[in-house]
């Protein structure tokens, strides 16, 4: 993937943001929820009047804008992780499961999925939310759950592809079979595919995340989540536009370096492509 300059610059992007949520409490000076009163609404260093320890502005509680961004990227890269990460366990499991036993079980597995995927994302994550309660939690569980089909139909059709390949017939014959066979055997044959949807379903989750809380669904003030940020700030998108701004701008940068990543690792992780280029 190397050569492909777009997604290394994408990758180096991403480590760098995960990097400064690591190190927040070193970088920046101020705390995300302290209030300077005296400074409310301050602009960001490239508008005239803005304040020198202040260098992205503050909000209308005069919280500094930077500390909060900063501190946000831990809830929507974290939490974006974490997501992809229980997304991607379970829909291996249930996909693993419809691919090898088929019959009854797998009829059944494949209409839920067909199910969730007939609902829109956003609008069956929000049900969920409503039905569990409003709560940072509950929204990672509900968009868990949105991403979950498209790991299942990934996995399942990955293994009926591979069934019936010679090395998978050996290792059969070898007494591998269940869950030996399939991690042992058909997982690291089936990686690539998961790995870039892994990537893609990453900045799903950041941005299903972003949205919820921006209806209020997700994290809840002050916590300092980019959407939750977006939600509390829409009223000062003319009086102090660098509030919504910037946040708006955190998830756009994060979710368009996720896809890139995306599409380098499937360019190179994907021997059609490889050997047709």
């Amino acid at each position: 993937m190397r050569s492909n300059r777009v997604a290394i610059a994408a990758l180096l992007l991403l480590i760098t943001m995960i990097i400064c949520a690591v190190l927040a409490p070193f970088i920046v000076s101020h705390d995300p929820n302290e209030q300077y009163t005296s400074v409310l609404l301050s602009p960001p260093f490239w508008v005239e009047g803005s304040h020198a320890d202040f260098i992205l502005g503050t909000d209308d509680l005069g919280r500094d804008m930077l500390s909060r961004l900063i501190y946000g990227a831990r809830y929507s890269l974290f939490l974006g992780l974490a997501i992809v990460v229980i997304a991607l366990f379970s829909g291996v499991l249930i996909g693993a499961v419809a691919g090898m036993k088929r019959g009854i079980i797998e009829t059944v597995i494949l209409r839920l999925m067909d199910i969730m995927l007939a609902i829109p994302a956003i609008l069956l994550a929000i049900v969920i939310v409503a039905i569990l309660g409003a709560s940072l939690i509950n929204a990672a569980i509900a968009v868990s759950i949105v991403l979950l089909p498209h790991f299942v139909r990934i996995t399942r059709a990955a293994v009926i592809t591979e069934l019936n390949k010679d090395y998978v017939l050996a290792s059969q014959l070898d007494g591998s079979k269940g869950s030996r066979l399939f991690f042992q055997t058909l997982l690291p044959n089936i990686s690539s595919p998961l790995i870039v949807q892994s990537t893609l379903s990453f900045s799903n989750a950041i941005l299903d995340i972003a949205a919820l809380g921006f209806l209020g669904l997700g994290a809840q003030p002050p916590t300092p989540e980019w959407g939750t940020l977006l939600s509390t700030s829409r009223e000062f998108i003319e009086l102090a536009p660098w509030t919504v701004t910037l946040p708006g701008l955190a998830i756009l940068i994060t979710v368009l370096a996720s896809n890139l990543l995306g599409d380098g690792l499937r360019d190179a992780l994907d021997p059609r492509i490889e050997s047709s280029t």
